[in-house]
């Protein structure tokens, strides 16, 4: 099983050729491009900005990631120019850009791009994830095709902790844990194009692991905008195995006994 926080990309500016470049002297390390769309990065050259991300993509043959948020151009017009295997991250996100609109209903371009396979991200993050948002939206029918923490040094000691309290907000907005682990392990290996293997627990497949328990009991979790949820399960972890080999030995001891 894979668990990760955060994709492989290929940072681009506005040189598409350039990337291009950069990508295909390292295929065994980039699984993706990622484009960061907010008014701080692209200002009002954001569809142009994204028409250089979508030529290298194509060049390269690798999905495209594109960062929403406070975009100068509405989604309506950023989401056509994604195609199937790309990945909008920062889905849920409570603030204005995100996926709902004013009445808080999936916008139609949302729905579109999901029907011809473009998959949504969590991509929790220090502002990008509001319980309301995604209440609203599971709601409606709209679920992340892959979770992620997003995790830096800025939101390590909250909201995010880490990937297994992420996943574990989920489990309060119920999703059953076997949909949690499948969009942290499965899903993103599939969509990213990890080695053959990974994501899994087939045998023969790498023995990559993280060992979890699942706990029940009286916990608060906290989205992005200090929104508070009290939830009864969540997922501790215990040990990680890394192409076959345990670490740590406080996690030993823990499994052991």
């Amino acid at each position: 099983m894979l668990l990760f926080t955060k994709l492989v990309g290929a940072a681009i500016g506005f040189h598409a050729k350039l990337a291009v470049r950069t990508i295909e002297k390292n295929r065994d390390v980039i699984l993706g491009i990622k484009i960061r769309l907010d008014r701080d990065i692209t200002r009002d050259h954001d569809i142009a900005a994204l028409r250089l991300a979508r030529e290298a993509s194509d060049a390269v043959k690798l999905p495209l990631m594109v960062h929403i948020g406070d975009t100068y151009s509405p989604l309506k017009d950023i989401l056509p120019m994604l195609n199937k295997g790309d990945v909008v991250t920062h889905c849920f996100r409570g603030e204005p850009g995100g996926i709902l609109d004013a009445k808080g209903r999936v916008i139609p371009a949302v729905r579109s791009a999901v029907e011809r396979g473009v998959h949504l991200d969590v991509g929790h993050g220090q502002g990008s994830f509001s319980f309301a948002t995604a209440d609203k939206a599971m709601q409606q029918g709209v679920l992340p095709g892959t979770i992620s923490s997003d995790l830096h040094t800025s939101d390590v000691n909250g909201p995010v902790f880490d990937l297994a309290t992420t996943l574990s907000k989920f489990l309060h907005l119920g999703l059953t844990l076997e949909q949690v682990i499948e969009r942290a392990a499965t899903n993103p290996a599939n969509v990213f194009g990890f080695p053959s293997g990974l994501g899994t627990l087939r045998e023969g497949a790498e023995a990559d692991v993280a060992v979890w328990m699942l706990s029940e009991g009286y916990y608060e979790f906290v989205d992005s905008l200090d929104s508070k949820r009290i939830g009864h399960r969540k997922l501790m972890p215990l040990a990680t195995v890394k192409s076959g080999r345990l670490y740590g030995s406080s996690s030993i001891a823990r499994i052991s006994g």
